[in-house]
């Protein structure tokens, strides 16, 4: 039995190679990042708080540092994260404004709270105390896979909803700057509602799994491409 290749079968075969491949390495460097995040938040629940007004909030390495922040919360112009959801529910984020100065402020993240069973009903997001000290840590502000047309607009009136908070357009809807991170409030703090923090969706384990899949059809692609090679060359005899 003889191997002679044909060179159509051959190009297509590594092209699906190396897309599956490369897919399989993708797999695995969105697992090391997964796992870089988990490091990181794992190596700042250690460290004490810091006063917000003495950092930089504007570097992008703040993630998940926690810190202590006084101001005045802007009870009047609250926003709400429309399609957030929590073990199979969906929901709303609770975003309060936190004025440090009367120029500048950031968006404190008071936790989750359920749809209920009327869209046009808003939850009661009643804040009782304005001037406050709290404490939380920094984080990103939550993303979408598909961004669709207008999905970071707010809605008229107040609370407002968006999908995704563009930090430019809510900085001109309240009339002051707001800083790029939002603030967790930490769960022993008041005035808040469910603080589960989601971390992450999917564990570096998941896409370990997803890696060894890729990987595990390009070594059969492989095997596909030379058990076809050999049969025509068996068949041309």
């Amino acid at each position: 039995m003889q191997f002679k290749a044909n060179l159509f079968l051959t190009v297509l075969a590594i092209l699906v190679l190396g897309l599956l491949l490369s897919l399989g390495f993708w797999q695995l460097d969105r697992a090391q990042q997964k796992q870089d995040l988990l490091d990181l938040q794992s190596s700042r629940m250690s460290l004490p708080a810091v006063e917000l007004i003495n950092i930089t909030v504007s570097d992008n390495n703040m993630r998940y540092l926690p810190v202590r922040v006084a101001g005045e919360l802007d009870v009047a112009q609250q926003i709400l994260i429309d399609n957030q959801v929590r073990h199979g529910i969906a929901g709303y984020s609770v975003l309060t404004p936190l004025r440090i100065n009367s120029k500048k402020a950031i968006l404190l993240n008071r936790g989750w709270l359920p749809l209920g069973g009327d869209r046009n009903v808003l939850p009661d997001v009643t804040v009782q105390a304005s001037n406050v000290q709290v404490s939380g840590k920094l984080d990103h502000f939550p993303t979408v896979g598909l961004k669709l047309d207008k999905a970071d607009e707010l809605s008229a009136g107040w609370p407002a909803i968006t999908q995704v908070v563009d930090t430019d357009k809510v900085s001109k809807r309240l009339g002051y700057q707001v800083m790029p991170y939002q603030l967790l409030l930490n769960a022993d703090e008041a005035e808040g509602y469910n603080r589960d923090w989601v971390v992450m969706r999917m564990g570096p384990e998941k896409h370990h799994g997803y890696a060894f899949q890729w990987f595990a059809l390009a070594t059969s692609w492989v095997i596909i491409y030379f058990v076809l090679t050999v049969k025509r060359r068996c068949e041309e005899e």
